[in-house]
Order: structure tokens, then sequence, then C-alpha cells
């Protein structure tokens, strides 16, 4: 299947053409980004909306120590460049793909005034939006209200790849807003439980039904 084939098929299964009142398929194009690989970069002009349609991917913004702060994860499907759309004066944070990302891409230089215009178009963003404010608060519920390891658990099963975790503590830390020090106390006690073990190129994932075990007592 080529390039062109594929994005019919994604805009396809992902009704995409049914979010605009007029016709979007001359300024949609398939973007693909592997794995580690920028989607959009702190502080540029977004000159791109993109769609995720297969994949996932982290926002995160870069302190001035250097240190990344992890906001969230992007899972499909969802909008990539949706708050600098809006709000072109906003700061962009940047967004990189956790995984293979799959997106349908607008280039907003030929229709960004047509779409921002439409009026389809900004009801479906509007609904997005509300969409995402509830999942953000519901995050932010769960690392308030449930212990570290039911959390991390879900976490692990999350950003693994291939069966091993390797995020960076410090990141991980910063995400689940605990203590470096604890982290490392739940991981090496998972570790004893089984659950993972730690090796030359991160910890690889042993148990993945008890950690999903954890996860569903966090989810209810």
């Amino acid at each position: 299947m080529d390039e062109k084939q594929k994005l019919e098929q994604l805009m396809e299964r992902y009704h995409f053409r049914d979010f605009f009142s007029f016709d979007i398929t001359p300024y949609a194009s398939l973007a693909i980004f592997e794995p580690g690989k920028l989607i959009l970069r702190e502080g540029q002009r977004v000159t791109k909306l993109y769609y995720l349609v297969e994949g996932r991917a982290k926002l995160f913004t870069t302190l001035k120590n250097g240190r990344v702060n992890l906001f969230n994860f992007y899972e499909v499907p969802s909008f990539l460049g949706d708050m600098e759309l809006i709000d072109p004066d906003s700061y962009t944070k940047g967004v990189r793909a956790h995984t293979r990302c799959y997106c349908i891409a607008l280039d907003l230089t030929r229709c960004g005034e047509r779409v921002l215009a439409d009026p389809k178009f900004l009801r479906t963003i509007c609904r997005y939006l509300g969409r995402k404010i509830n999942g953000n608060s519901l995050n932010s519920t769960q690392n308030q209200g449930y212990p570290l390891k039911y959390r991390l658990a879900s976490y692990i099963l999350l950003t693994s790849l291939n069966g091993v975790y390797n995020e960076p503590h410090t990141e991980t830390a910063e995400y689940l807003r605990v203590s470096y020090r604890h982290l490392l106390y739940v991981l090496a006690q998972f570790c004893r439980q089984g659950l993972i073990e730690h090796g030359p190129n991160g910890y690889l994932v042993r148990d993945p039904d008890g950690l999903r075990a954890l996860e569903e007592e966090m989810r209810g």
C-alpha cells in the first residue's frame, strides 16, 4: 500500500472529512514519524495541524535548567497543534513520537484561514478540547488519589516498547508527581515481585497481567 492509499484508508477510518464543511482532501497529506522524532518543535510557528491516527506521542516542554517536563501522552485519535492553531501567539510545546506515528497533516499555509472560519470544524475542535480537559482532570485526580504502585503500573504499560520499559527516571518522577527516591523504591519493589526485571536496556516487563491488575484497581 502506497502513502496515498494509506492516507485514504485512514481518512475513511476516522471520518476525517466529516470534520469540515468543505472538501479538505486537497490540503491533506500523510506524515510518518519514527520513535523519538519531533512532530512539533518547542517555540516554533505551527504551519501544519496533525491528526494522530496511529501510534502514541509525548507532549513536553524543556525547562531552563535542561530538564524535560512531561505533560501528557497523545493517543489515537488526537489533534496535535490545535491550541497553536486557535491561538497563534501561544507558546508551542514540544511533541515527540513515542512509537511510530501516522498523522493526517493539514497544510495551514494553504487552508488555515478557511479552517478557522469553518463552523463545523470549530464545533469539532471544541468537543475535542472538552474531552481533553476532562481527561486531564481525571489524570490529575488519579495522580493525587492513588498510591504510586498503581499509577506506575499504568505508566509502565503505557510507555513500554516491545516489552521493555526504559523511560528516564527524572521525567517519570515529574510526570507522576513523586520524588526520585520514591520512584526507585517502587521500581525495586516491582522487581522483587517479579512484575519487571532490570536489564541492560531498561526494565523487562515480566508479568504484564500483574501490572494490568494494579492498573485496573485504579481504573475502578
